[in-house]
């Protein structure tokens, strides 16, 4: 059975240091060249979906005005769109629903004023940072002061981290 190696005193621990050094020095440049790449790529790729929106509006543009032109009784209608069926697809006109912007602060108040506390959401959550202050953990289990155990609290061991500072 081989042993495996271990780091047994200061210089072995300095030189496995400068050798890990040199491997990150050299994924470090590679993630570097790999991010130009990408970055190259991505100016690339944002050209051609410039170039394809344009080419977009441009034919929308077109059929938009086109479609001015024919005739209400050609069209098919309803309340939310108009269309036009030609052999290679549709023109299609959409209405859609206004926008709604909310102050949410005055359509509470004008909710409560009118009575109408069915439309308004009480939401309950616990006061954590403050439940947190009057608790402890003893034996892996999150309790009160008085040592009752507080449901709907797990706690979840996690190991040790290991980091090393370069001077």
């Amino acid at each position: 059975m081989s042993e495996t190696w271990k780091i047994k005193n200061d210089n072995e621990a300095e030189w496995i240091i400068e050798q890990t050094n040199d491997d990150l020095l050299e994924i470090e440049r590679f993630k570097y060249s790999l991010e130009e790449k990408i970055e190259t790529l991505r100016i690339k790729l944002n050209k051609l979906n410039d170039e394809e929106d344009s080419i977009k509006e441009r034919r929308d543009s077109y059929l938009l005005e086109y479609f001015e032109t024919i005739p209400e009784e050609l069209k098919k209608k309803t309340k939310t769109q108009e269309k036009y069926r030609l052999p290679s697809g549709e023109i299609v006109k959409k209405y859609p629903s206004p926008e709604i912007k909310r102050d949410n602060e005055k359509l509470l108040s004008w909710i409560k004023e009118n009575k109408m506390n069915d439309y308004v959401e009480v939401k309950e959550t616990p006061m954590w940072g403050e439940l947190k202050k009057i608790t402890q953990t003893i034996n892996g289990q999150v309790v009160t002061e008085d040592g009752e155990i507080i449901e709907g609290i797990e706690l979840i061991e996690r190991p040790p981290v290991l980091e090393f500072k370069e001077v």
